[in-house]
């Protein structure tokens, strides 16, 4: 016993009382007996965690299992009403908000445009989203665990300071704590790309096996990076920049600083972008019928749409966007041989025809032999997975069992 401090013992607490409640979450309905069997517990310590849950109102027993010869079980179930968690994707042209219940089911979503990128009217933005979402779920306040915000950029891990965020222009803004000053619960920031990843991995493949690489075409182009105990960050919490691999030698300007990165070429804003120049240039192209002559309202969906119309220009940057970001993909597959690449974002709305361009391009690049077993998969999660996986973050980082 001298060996552990209290501190140790409470954390040893709370974890067996978490895998007891992730247990209970991920069957539905789950007796002690096997609790214990699959959380590696003596039954005397699984009754005394789940007697607890069930004084809090956590968890509850919904009835009775088959009998093996004795009494029939109590079958246990979480409480779906107890706890609630937002998550909130920060996005360049919108910011979306769900709040997801304590069986991590979404019970409201809402979607509205970025007023403003600039920080206190974002932030402002944030808050009044968040109030009305919960206003709107009707429930009480203080069943609220937190908020997990998803933010495209560099993240400080565990202070959530917004490093670097290209797409805002934002420098060093400390996103987290400022944020805490309006909302009267736990505040969690994080990267988008990550957050993305989790709500995707969580609606399709919750316990991963193996690397899996997720990665976010949109407005801009980002991935993250899941190992089966989670997250990989990196050394310096900045893993998962793919959309900053140079692939043009003297390109396009990029955001981040540097010439010719994926996203300076590829991302949704790039695409649009080229759309703009060419046409200035006086190149034809349906797409001016689309943006009815005003050229700054060219947006990749209009380019999308004219390539698959046959119109040439539209075609020539969708293929040319299609192939470095198979390129970026070929190195990450040579690189980390993943169990599987989800493509998500907005990108992958255009449909088949530009996934099948890119997987094209990634066999082209990767190495003969290398990732042979790698899937390439579209996310199912839809526009709102970012905000999912923020709402899963907090539910994930936050211990809300050991409250009163």
């Amino acid at each position: 016993m001298d060996k552990f401090t209290k501190l140790d013992l409470n954390s040893i607490t709370s974890n067996n009382r978490m895998n007891i409640f992730n247990c209970i979450l991920e069957a539905k309905e789950i007796n002690r007996a096997v609790i214990a069997k699959k959380v590696g517990l003596s039954i005397p310590a699984v009754m005394s965690i789940t007697d607890d849950l069930i004084q809090k109102g956590i968890i509850y027993v919904i009835g009775k299992g088959k009998s093996s010869g004795g009494k029939r079980p109590e079958l246990l179930a979480v409480v779906p009403d107890r706890f609630f968690f937002v998550g909130v994707d920060v996005g360049r042209t919108s910011v979306r908000v769900v709040v997801m219940n304590n069986c991590r089911d979404v019970v409201y979503k809402v979607s509205k445009p970025t007023e403003s990128v600039e920080p206190d009217e974002l932030i402002n933005q944030i808050t009044e989203m968040t109030m009305e979402s919960i206003n709107e779920s009707k429930f009480p306040l203080d069943r609220v665990v937190g908020i997990g915000v998803a933010m495209p950029g560099l993240i400080e891990r565990g202070t959530g300071r917004v490093i670097f965020s290209p797409n805002f222009g934002w420098n060093n803004i400390a996103l987290q704590d400022e944020l805490k000053k309006h909302l009267p619960f736990n505040v969690l920031v994080e990267n988008a790309n990550r957050a993305l990843v989790i709500g995707e991995i969580k609606n399709t493949q919750p316990n991963p096996t193996s690397c899996i690489v997720g990665v976010n075409l949109g407005y801009g182009i980002g991935s993250a990076i899941v190992l089966p105990n989670g997250l990989y960050y990196g050394v310096s919490g900045t893993s998962g920049e793919i959309g900053h691999i140079i692939v043009e030698n003297h390109g396009s300007y990029c955001s981040c600083g540097n010439y010719g990165c994926i996203e300076s070429i590829a991302s949704g804003e790039a695409i649009a972008r080229e759309a703009r120049i060419a046409i200035a240039n006086k190149i034809q192209s349906s797409v001016l019928e689309k943006c009815e002559g005003d050229l700054k309202k060219i947006d990749a969906k209009m380019v999308f749409d004219a390539a698959k119309e046959g119109d040439h220009l539209a075609q020539s940057i969708v293929e040319k966007a299609a192939d470095y970001i198979g390129k970026g993909l070929a190195i990450t597959i040579n690189m980390l041989d993943p169990e599987q690449i989800i493509l998500c974002g907005g990108l992958t709305l255009s449909g088949d025809f530009f996934i099948d361009m890119i997987k094209k391009a990634v066999s082209k690049y990767q190495m003969r032999y290398a990732g042979g077993n790698v899937k390439i998969v579209v996310g199912k999660s839809g526009l709102y997975a970012t905000a999912i996986g923020g709402a899963w973050i907090v539910a994930n980082n936050i211990d809300f069992l050991s409250s009163n």
